[in-house]
């Protein structure tokens, strides 16, 4: 039985090492399946149907699942180790285990627990998991490439909605659209200087070999792009970010830059960077970087209010808040699009007023619709603190579901299971060219799993 739930291999988790999260004495020898030159063993689907049960009794099928779920990564994995233009470096695999292993260290009480329950050191369990991480990495980077050509068209959207029974409809909370004028308060000259000093130290560390670019992120970036939703690190990495997303300072950079190689130490509106370039196809960038941030005194901060405040009197007297923006704003995700806010990463317009923070709701709770607020202290949607003034477009009280208020999101939704599907349609093509060899059928997994 096929998984329905292609979020397979883009939720794809811990490479087969990590998922023998089994107690050693109930490990369980044996293939259960090979998959060109690499196996399935018992082990991992048993860890992977605890993983899925989460507790509870798992049913008859799922261990079938669990199965056919590891052979379709391993079938991916197998055409991916083949891709030549895929380049995974050493740094990419040392910042993914250094995670890994600190999540496994957590789920079973600090690294000498984990030590005690590998029989191995740290570093030799790290050793030992090298290749499952940068077969993972190489997965995951093989798949994207391939989601990138699904799009989806407004009559699969509203046939996409039209199957959801009415009385199934979910609610939708209060959503907003915003447009702002940001101003990022400057740093004196004093205060500017001696980060940059410390942004230069840390990459002749990471050039001496001293340190790598990741750790020193994980220790020093101010960027909250390099903490998980689970608080764990990530080394300073971003996957596959259009080029025309970044910042024009950072896109310069990040254009110039040698592949693997440490970018000198560059300043843009959000502090000092050092930046290593990973992989860089079309217009489609990875990299890791340090942020440093300069952090803005009282007087700064008031002196961009001022300058905003100057500006909110401006609209009053008839001067189109789009053109202040574009001309005055210093955000650089909204400032080109006379300051409409958008999600980064869907690019939606109409944002949960929930999920944009406190600093703005308190804003936009006093407006009404074509209301401007005054200038207030905010934390943009990328984590850096600002000053801005907002214009509230429009509001969307709390709703039940419909294709003409929330075709925006009904697009999300229909695309990711359009996704699955062309996941699922993939991954079946790819197992006609590739050798697969189940032998489950050698396997009673235990009553209830």
């Amino acid at each position: 039985m096929r998984s329905t739930a292609l979020a397979l291999l883009l939720a794809l988790a811990a490479p087969a090492a990590f998922a023998q999260t089994l107690p050693p004495g109930t490990r369980l020898d044996g293939v259960a399946a090979v998959v060109g030159e690499q196996i399935v063993l018992y082990s991992e689907v048993e860890a992977l149907v605890q993983q899925t049960a989460q507790g509870r009794q798992a049913p008859p099928e799922l261990w079938s699942r669990a199965l056919d779920r590891l052979v379709d990564q391993r079938v991916v994995i197998d055409r991916a180790r083949r891709d030549t233009t895929l380049n995974v470096t050493d740094d990419m695999i040392a910042q993914q285990i250094d995670r890994e292993v600190a999540g496994l260290a957590a789920q079973v009480g600090g690294e000498e627990a984990l030590v005690s329950v590998y029989g191995r050191s740290i570093d030799e369990i790290k050793a030992l998991f090298r290749d499952d991480v940068r077969d993972q990495i190489l997965l995951q980077m093989y798949q994207s490439r391939r989601l990138r050509e699904v799009t989806i068209t407004p009559g699969e959207v509203r046939s996409w909605f039209d199957q959801i029974p009415t009385d199934q409809l979910p609610l939708v909370p209060e959503l907003v659209r915003v447009a702002h004028i940001v101003r990022i308060p400057e740093a004196d000259e004093a205060g500017r200087a001696a980060v940059r000093t410390f942004a230069e130290a840390l990459r002749d560390s990471i050039v001496a070999g001293q340190a790598t670019l990741e750790q020193l992120a994980n220790r020093h970036s101010d960027d909250p792009g390099n903490t998980n939703r689970d608080g764990s690190k990530n080394g300073g990495l971003y996957t596959t970010l259009p080029l025309g997303d970044l910042e024009p300072r950072f896109r310069a950079a990040a254009a110039a830059a040698e592949i693997g190689a440490i970018s000198p130490v560059f300043e843009t509106p959000f502090g000092y960077h050092v930046l290593r370039v990973n992989e860089r196809e079309g217009e489609r960038i990875s990299f890791n970087h340090i942020l440093l941030a300069v952090e803005s005194g009282d007087a700064e901060i008031e002196t961009a209010q001022r300058y905003l405040e100057t500006l909110r009197d401006s609209v009053a007297l008839g001067v189109p808040f789009e053109a202040l923006a574009r001309e005055h704003s210093q955000d650089p995700y909204s400032a080109q699009r006379g300051g409409f806010v958008a999600d980064p990463q869907t690019r939606q317009r109409d944002l949960n007023i929930d999920g944009l923070g406190p600093l703005w709701k308190s804003s936009l709770d006093t407006l009404e619709v074509g209301e401007i607020s005054h200038a207030g202290e905010v934390q943009l949607l990328d984590g850096t603190p600002a000053v801005h003034i907002v214009l509230l477009q429009k509001r969307t009280p709390s709703h039940t579901l419909s294709i003409e208020d929330d075709y925006a999101l009904l697009s999300q939704y229909a695309l990711q299971e359009k996704q699955n599907r062309v996941l699922e349609d993939w991954v079946a093509d790819l197992r006609r060219d590739v050798y697969v060899d189940i032998r489950a059928d050698e396997y009673q997994p235990p009553a209830g799993g």
